[in-house]
């Protein structure tokens, strides 16, 4: 279900749980706006994201991810979908990988010299009443489904991530698949910040960047899903409120 409303819709459990709804009910209060809340698998047009009136701002679960800019010459708005993503299972604390899926005929043109490039930037936040309670942005992913043929093609994501409070750059993850020769994969890749910074955070910014590639006629290079999931952790301090029922809102994956 996709509602444009400010926050979460959906059951909660445990202790944190009880902030998720008096979130909602503040963040209504304050006032309505073209923002909108996505269950998982839910679906948003990038063209509703992007257009005048909207505020590029999307719930999901206990996050809040603001859309800050989109550029690109090849992949328009119109051929790209916005998937709410929550994970089928919590970890040890009961806390959901939340995040989203683009959905789209990501393709270069064969032969035409021409790399196809989009550039994605925005920031993911806990929302204010459940970072109160102790949760935090812990770990990073990133998963797509390049696919390529041809020699020297190639399909890649790259993405910085920074530190919303400290401006503090954290790390790249990069994705991609190279026809080569030699030929080369990664699908999926991983940060776990945590184990540097226990405390976790508050907010990231990703700037995420994909190309697509094929400078043969007959060659290929395109995927149809690029994937970004965060998980959390409660900080040291708020283990205690934590129990291994979970205490956030339980969503299954479609």
């Amino acid at each position: 279900m996709r509602l444009k409303t400010p926050f979460l819709a959906g059951k909660a459990f445990g202790t944190v749980a009880c902030v998720l709804t008096a979130a909602a009910s503040q963040f209504a209060s304050e006032g309505a706006w073209a923002s909108w809340t996505l269950g998982n698998g839910d679906t948003l047009a990038f063209a509703e994201l992007f257009a005048d009136g909207s505020d590029r701002t999307v719930y999901i679960n206990d996050k809040k991810f603001v859309f800050e800019s989109y550029t690109s010459a090849h992949f328009p708005v119109r051929d790209i979908t916005l998937v709410g993503f929550v994970s089928a299972s919590a970890n040890q604390y009961g806390l959901y990988n939340v995040g989203f899926d683009l959905m789209g005929g990501f393709a270069d043109v064969p032969g035409d010299s021409q790399v196809a490039e989009g550039n994605l930037q925005y920031t993911v936040e806990v929302m204010p009443e459940v970072y109160a309670r102790g949760v935090r942005l812990c770990d990073v992913r990133a998963t797509f489904n390049g696919g390529v043929s041809g020699e020297g093609s190639f399909a890649r994501v790259d993405e910085s991530i920074f530190d919303v409070d400290t401006n503090t750059f954290l790390d790249q993850l990069s994705v991609f698949n190279l026809a080569g020769p030699p030929a080369e994969s990664r699908f999926t890749d991983y940060r776990d910040f945590c184990d540097q910074y226990p405390e976790g955070f508050r907010a990231f910014e990703v700037n995420k960047d994909f190309k697509f590639f094929s400078p043969t006629a007959e060659g290929t290079a395109s995927a149809s899903f690029i994937r970004q999931e965060f998980s959390q952790i409660p900080a040291p301090g708020a283990l205690a409120l934590f129990g291994l029922a979970g205490c956030l809102a339980r969503r299954r994956r479609a």
